[in-house]
Parts: C-alpha cells; structure tokens; sequence
C-alpha cells in the first residue's frame, strides 16, 4: 500500500473523530506535516519545494535524521485532505524522504 493510500485510509475515522469533538472542518486551520530524512540536503530540497507550495517549513535533528516540519492553512474536506496529501507526499518522497503524518488542531463553532 502506498503512503498516500495508506494516510487516507486514516482519514475517515479521524474526520468521524473530529465531527464527534464538534471540528468545524470547513474553517481553514493550520495543517502539520511532518517527514524524516536521511540526508539535510534532502530535506533542504524538499523544504525548498514546499516552500514555494506555500508551506511555512522548519528542520530539526533527531538522532542521525532530519525531521522536517511543513504547514498551512487549510480546511479539512475530503477534497482538500486528498489534495494536500497527494501534494505533499509527492514532494517528501521525490526527496528521498520518509512522509511521517499530519495534523492540525479541532476547530469548534464560534459562540457568541
């Protein structure tokens, strides 16, 4: 099974999870992925590339690897899930990188 395939396989019981803590998924919100690397230049590149998608990028090490953060604002539609990690892990894995997940906080209803 694929990266892709296997993070969507993810997606419906996190989006029943997330309507049962009353996430508005229609509100855009910051959206984390995180990937590992075995090489900085690598994830230099790959960092660069997102950063031209619009992501907000940060390295970090870890042991012997480096751990690469990507974020944006996005909202949490089907659509919108299935774009951001096709475009993502598409990219981390051109790389040469390992996509190690996402996540983004629980949006509730305004009150007012």
């Amino acid at each position: 099974m694929s990266t892709y395939d296997f993070q969507m396989s993810m997606w419906p019981t996190q989006r029943d999870q997330r309507g049962g803590l009353g996430d508005v998924l229609s509100v855009p919100r910051e959206v984390e992925h995180f990937a590992i690397f075995t090489r900085r230049a690598q994830a230099e590149s790959a960092g660069d590339e997102l950063v031209a998608a619009g992501f907000e990028v940060g390295l970090g090490r870890r042991w012997m690897k480096t751990i690469l953060r990507a974020a944006r604002q996005e909202a949490l539609s089907d659509d919108t899930v299935a774009q951001f990690l096709r475009e993502v892990i598409a990219i981390i894995e051109r790389h040469g990188g390992d996509y190690d997940g996402w996540g983004a906080a629980v949006e509730e209803p305004a009150r007012g």
